[in-house]
């Protein structure tokens, strides 16, 4: 069973003003941090998206089941950053989407996804949970492939996902750091001095 990554890192960092994928977070940019953890994790394969101007260093990263594809537009929506990945993962049996700006997501979480998929290999998708609520990384099974192939515009998979919500497992996690997202400057600094702090 072949199980992708996709790491998607094509947002255009609005929020924050400049390329947060590229801010130094502890020893290494923020943008590693995630990708990290998918390339240490049973994913066979992680395929990166990303644009030109939101690049960050990939120094170390390029193994042999690492791909880095740049999307070809200034300021491409979510959407087209998943096909785009979907597209590129076609012979996999699921991908697990993983977001870049989520710094805090563990190996163990993704290989939880990933033994729960190939215990129960007919259903839809493993999504990650918290209090409920479908959060990424989020694996899918190629089944749904289509379904996402036909999302348009600034949306991810999640509404597709609560659609079929009889045909998936919800995996919940407990800790909300784990969901951290950093878009803003002020979440940015408040977790610099964090992980500064505990150097």
């Amino acid at each position: 069973m072949k199980i992708t990554g996709i790491y998607l890192a094509a947002g255009s960092s609005t929020r924050m003003g400049t390329n947060k994928l590229a801010l130094k977070l502890g020893n290494k940019a923020l943008g590693n941090w995630g990708l990290e953890k998918a390339l240490d994790s049973r994913l066979q394969e992680v395929i990166l998206l990303s644009t030109a101007v939101n690049s960050f260093e990939l120094s170390g990263q390029c193994t042999k089941k690492f791909t880095h594809i740049e999307v070809n537009s200034l300021n491409p929506s979510q959407s087209l950053s998943l096909k785009t990945g979907i597209e590129y993962a076609n012979t996999a049996d699921a991908v697990v989407i993983l977001l870049a700006d989520q710094p805090f997501i563990t190996t163990n979480m993704i290989n939880d996804l990933i033994d729960l998929f190939i215990k129960n290999p007919s259903c839809s998708f493993v999504a990650s949970s918290f209090q409920g609520c479908i959060q990424p990384p989020i694996l899918i099974a190629k089944k749904l492939f289509p379904d996402i192939l036909l999302i348009q515009g600034d949306r991810g998979a999640k509404h597709i996902l609560r659609k079929s919500l009889n045909k998936g497992i919800l995996a919940p996690f407990y800790e909300e750091k784990l969901f951290v997202d950093i878009d803003q400057k002020k979440d940015y600094l408040f977790w610099k001095t964090q992980i500064e702090g505990n150097r």
